[in-house]
C-alpha cells in the first residue's frame, strides 16, 4: 500500500506560525537551509540600491509571500512593490520586481518555475543573479537581458536602476 500525500494549499499555509520559515510550491513546503554569506552579501546590495530608487518601504528583504495560486505562495530574496500592503496582511500583491539570488539547491526552480510563475502573475521583471556563473539575467513578458561582465543589465521597470556584474561580484570589503 502506497502511503497518502497530502498536498499543502494556501489555506494550511495561512494557519503557519509567522516567520515559519518555508515557501509552499506545488503544494509542497520547500525549507532551504540558511542563506549563505555571499548569497545574503548580493542580496544585500541589490536591496540597497531599490531602496535608493523605490525606498525603503517598497523595497523589502525576503521573507515576503507573494500569493501565486492555491498551492503556491512564493518567497523571493527581494521585492519592489507597486505599493504598500495593509499593515496587517503578509501578502504582498503582485511585486513590480522579484529578484532571486540563486543557489545550488534551488537554482533550477528559481529560474524554470518560480521565474515563469511569477511573470504569468503580472511581475514585470525578475532578475536572476548566478553567483556561480557570475552572471545576471533578466527575464520580463517583453524582453531577456543577460550579461556576465561589464555590461549593465539595465531595468525597463523602474528607471534608474541596473545591475554590472563585475561590480555587483565584486569581494567583500571592496566597494561595488
Amino acid at each position: 500500500m502506497e502511503p497518502m500525500v497530502s498536498i499543502y494549499t494556501r489555506r494550511d499555509y495561512d494557519r503557519l506560525p509567522e516567520g515559519f520559515p518555508a515557501q509552499l510550491i506545488d503544494g509542497w513546503l520547500v525549507k532551504e537551509p540558511a542563506p549563505t554569506y555571499d548569497h545574503q552579501r548580493l542580496t544585500g546590495r541589490i536591496l540597497r540600491k531599490l531602496q535608493d530608487l523605490a525606498g525603503a518601504d517598497l523595497a523589502l528583504p525576503s521573507p515576503v509571500d507573494v500569493l501565486i495560486d492555491d498551492v503556491n505562495v512564493y518567497q523571493p530574496d527581494v521585492v519592489v512593490l507597486r505599493e504598500a500592503p495593509p499593515g496587517s496582511d503578509h501578502y504582498v500583491g503582485v511585486p513590480l520586481i522579484a529578484v532571486e539570488v540563486l543557489s545550488p539547491s534551488s537554482r533550477s526552480r528559481d529560474r524554470d518555475v518560480k521565474a515563469r510563475r511569477l511573470i504569468g502573475i503580472g511581475v514585470a521583471e525578475v532578475w536572476l543573479v548566478d553567483p556561480l556563473e557570475r552572471t545576471i539575467e533578466l527575464v520580463s513578458p517583453k524582453a531577456y537581458q543577460h550579461s556576465d561582465g561589464d555590461r549593465a543589465v539595465v531595468s525597463n521597470a523602474l528607471p534608474g536602476f541596473e545591475l554590472v556584474p563585475n561590480q555587483l561580484f565584486t569581494p567583500p570589503g571592496r566597494r561595488p
